[in-house]
């Protein structure tokens, strides 16, 4: 019987001593990339910065995500982004408030000219799922994945923001006196390629999650097609039904099911794996999954990695859990 597969979180990411100046410029390149004519990006580094424990997917994933946020609070609007990288020391105060130690820090701060928020959304910010994104622009991969990030580094993030006074995401990383292992880091690591030569198809109507998974993806050696516009993804796939190894596709679309782009895409190759990524895993949809043929339940939002992982031990591993 066919097995859904879904994260497991227990599993610690691996960090190594790193300088965070190479991924914040690294971020800053691809943030630029979707930035608005009207919208610009300045980034400043202060020299010299001790040494983190990072992991530099996580951080980039992070700081990618906090950008993004910041350019959709513009609404279209003339503004800018401002992110800095600076040494910090927390005082006592400060720590016991965010539930962090006192000591040296190495603080990254991404500042917007948005619309701010009131004291209501601030309060509930860190929720999962929590968004306050129209109909039709997704909820991303969430703040709570910031914070879920910076608790696994024992670090801690920061927010200051007023109804149209802009707002300041600082995230705080314990500075240490470890040295990275090469004079000159890489910001991302070259993994041991397994994906080179595997095709996968992303589906979801958030395009700051396709922009994020999809850069991820390519890192690891996958060579990756994505839409917004699941119709347009059916349209591919009738096209060119051999070229893709995996479909993964988001469950709940405007006015699409994921579950009709599965059933539909069957139809055309009964044999391509498909993952169906939720924020609402119910037994229901477990069960109506299986029916369908989907060989995968993905829980979003979560880590972009442990989404890289779950995709290659799907190509991998066929019906395996």
């Amino acid at each position: 019987m066919r097995q859904i597969l879904t994260f497991s979180r227990n599993e610690a990411a691996v960090r190594s001593p790193l300088h965070l100046d190479e991924l914040v410029q690294e971020a800053a390149r691809l943030v630029r990339v979707t930035l608005p004519p009207a919208i610009k990006l300045q980034v400043h580094v202060t020299p010299g910065t001790p040494t983190v424990l990072a992991n530099a997917t996580q951080v980039e994933q992070a700081l990618v995500n906090l950008c993004t946020n910041a350019v959709l609070a513009m609404g279209g609007r003339k503004g800018s982004v401002h992110m800095t990288l600076t040494a910090a020391t927390l005082d006592s105060p400060v720590c016991d408030r965010l539930g962090v130690r006192a000591g040296p820090y190495v603080a990254v701060r991404v500042q917007d000219s948005g619309a701010g928020m009131s004291a209501q959304t601030l309060a509930r910010i860190f929720e999962p799922f929590f968004t306050t994104r129209e109909v039709g622009q997704g909820t991303g991969l969430g703040l709570s994945v910031v914070h879920g990030i910076m608790q696994t580094h024992q670090g801690a993030i920061d927010v200051d923001s007023e109804l149209g006074q802009g707002s300041t995401f600082t995230l705080y990383f314990p500075a240490t006196d470890n040295t990275p292992a090469t004079p000159a880091p890489e910001p991302l690591p070259t993994p041991v390629i397994k994906g080179a030569g595997r095709h996968v198809l992303y589906v979801d109507d958030d395009e700051a999650l396709v922009f994020l998974i999809a850069r991820v993806m390519r890192r690891k050696g996958f060579t990756v097609t994505t839409f917004t516009d699941p119709q347009q993804a059916l349209e591919a796939v009738q096209a060119h039904p051999q070229s893709f190894d995996v479909l993964v596709t988001d469950y709940n679309m405007p006015g699409y099911s994921g579950l009709d782009l599965l059933r539909q895409v069957r139809q055309l190759r009964a044999d391509l794996p498909v993952a169906l990524a939720s924020g609402y895993i119910t037994p229901e949809l477990e069960q109506q999954a299986l029916l369908e043929g989907a060989r995968a339940l993905i829980y979003k939002p979560n880590d972009v990695g442990e989404f890289c992982e779950t995709v290659q031990r799907l190509i991998d591993g066929g019906d395996a859990a």
